[in-house]
């Protein structure tokens, strides 16, 4: 945030920055199955951060995914009803730009809309959705067991530092289920409070890297974002920030039953 908040002149960028495009897409909704979704890590295979263990499952029923993130563009629809602006958007003269990392670039309808908790939640409220719970969403990207529904790779999904800036939420494949993008581009905010998996015990020597933070006001965000280096992109890793937090480059979509 601090980097990205930088003058501009302050930076020296790649030359050719993404710019997008001004088309809107068409939102849509993929049915998933019910299953089990398994969170976590069993303890001795591999590292983790204590908040990834203990392995365990949990029956998710039938609900309808967005196929893909929210963009910029649907996010445009609520603001112009009311509703407070993106941190990372600028106003002038009745047009919105995108404040990028190194440019301001007119506002890119197809890129993914960065915002806090409280405002995605209010959207799917508005949209007459909800967030996906992290069940939902482990579901939705991993399926059920130690099958992988995704294929995933830093340059077109955009993690592990391959972009500055977003890239357009339709840029990924679809996955087993037909949701694209769920991994990448962005960190997906979802329903659930962040608090200990059972069986949890606190690392010894960073004791407070997540108990800290069991206090009912974060919450769970999954995926990864630009900046996410390659060794945490795996699917029990858990990220989180305030509800009320906006700087994350951190987005959603919509769920409902």
């Amino acid at each position: 945030y601090m980097l990205h908040n930088l003058p501009f002149g302050r930076k020296i960028g790649p030359r050719a920055a993404p710019h997008g495009n001004g088309r809107r897409l068409e939102p849509g909704m993929v049915r998933i199955p019910g299953g089990k979704a398994v969170l976590g890590l069993p303890r001795g295979e591999a590292f983790g951060w204590d908040n990834e263990y203990q392995r365990h499952s949990i029956d998710v029923a039938p609900f309808a995914l967005g196929k893909y993130k929210v963009t910029n563009g649907e996010y445009l629809a609520f603001v112009e009803a009311g509703a407070a602006a993106p941190p990372f958007w600028v106003s002038r003269s009745g047009r919105w730009f995108y404040r990028g990392m190194f440019e301001e670039i007119p506002l890119p309808l197809d890129w993914p809309v960065y915002v806090s908790q409280d405002q995605a939640a209010a959207y799917a409220a508005w949209a007459g959705k909800r967030l996906p719970t992290e069940a939902e969403y482990q579901l939705a990207a991993f399926g059920s067991g130690d099958e992988t529904a995704l294929s995933l790779d830093p340059a077109r999904d955009n993690f592990d530092f391959r972009e500055w800036d977003p890239v357009p939420v339709n840029a990924s494949r679809e996955n087993k289920f037909g949701v694209v993008q769920l991994v990448g581009n962005g960190w997906e905010w979802t329903s659930t409070v962040f608090q200990p998996f059972p069986g949890f015990e606190p690392f010894s020597f960073y004791p407070g890297y997540s108990a800290n933070f069991f206090d009912g006001q974060h919450y769970v965000m999954k995926g990864a974002s630009q900046r996410t280096a390659a060794k945490l992109v795996r699917p029990s890793f858990r990220n989180w920030f305030r509800g009320s937090y906006p700087y994350a480059y951190a987005t959603f979509r919509v769920a409902e039953n």
